[in-house]
């Protein structure tokens, strides 16, 4: 049976990764959420021809075209993030509250309120955040960590808030990975444990529809690891960088203005 994604953050390294491998299933249509349309296209030409995939471009604070892309989805992705440890980052929370606001928009609807099927929502998150899935992390690691990218950690934090609080009506699975690289997809397996890493976006994303398509939603408001299964993914080449200008982020938030962007890697 035909299945709608709509995948938010679609130019993102796990947005891309999605689309690619939603794009091999002919009967996955997928709805692609974009602020730049063009980059899109740099990063996944194929998108141009191919009739399963439907380009939606806007702001993600217009709640119009997040209706536009998300109506009738059996799934929503919502993958918005930086690799960037942004002072008042907000993008995790703006993203959930569009999608919540459409979405009551789409339920009580005088159009929409009598076919109204809400979507299982799948949130991009990190084990550093969850003390079970972080278990095999140095204590200083995921201190260093925690301040590395304590704005954005801050913001996916008061996200999951926000998600949870709506969990009378909203099913949401809460995707916790440790590092993630661009690489090839080796294999993963989903946990409530644990997780393993380095792992590609393309296993990362493997295990989010994994987790999506669950017909007994047996993942649905619980915090899920991603483990490789075939050997780790090449360390993150930019990952020093990117703590290092996060520690600044953190400590002296008022040079961010002046400090490199360090994504992707």
């Amino acid at each position: 049976m035909p299945r709608t994604y709509a995948v938010l953050g679609a130019t993102g390294n796990c947005g891309t990764a999605l689309i690619q491998l939603l794009l091999k299933d002919p009967i996955a249509h997928i709805r692609a959420f974009v602020r730049n349309e063009a980059k899109l296209i740099r990063l996944i030409p194929s998108v141009v021809e191919n009739k399963n995939i439907e380009i939606v471009k806007g702001s993600i604070h217009d709640i119009e075209v997040i209706t536009a892309a998300i109506r009738e989805a059996q799934v929503v992705f919502l993958c918005v993030s930086t690799n960037d440890n942004v002072p008042g980052c907000r993008m995790g929370q703006d993203t959930a509250t569009s999608v919540v606001r459409a979405l009551e928009g789409l339920k009580y609807g005088e159009e929409t309120k009598e076919n109204f099927r809400a979507p299982r929502l799948v949130l991009l998150s990190s084990n550093t955040l969850d003390d079970q899935l972080s278990q095999h992390t140095p204590w200083l690691v995921r201190q260093i960590l925690l301040r590395s990218a304590s704005h954005v950690y801050k913001d996916l934090e008061l996200t999951e808030k926000l998600l949870r609080a709506q969990q009378d009506w909203l099913q949401t699975v809460f995707i916790k990975p440790g590092g993630l690289s661009v690489d090839v997809q080796r294999g993963h397996a989903l946990s409530l444990v644990e997780e393993k890493s380095p792992l590609s976006y393309l296993d990362l994303a493997a295990g989010m529809i994994e987790a999506a398509d669950d017909p007994e939603g047996k993942w649905d408001m619980q915090n899920v690891g991603v483990c490789h299964t075939a050997g780790p993914a090449q360390w993150p080449r930019g990952a020093l960088l990117c703590i290092s200008m996060g520690f600044i982020r953190h400590y002296l938030p008022f040079l961010h203005p002046y400090l490199p962007s360090t994504g992707p890697y």
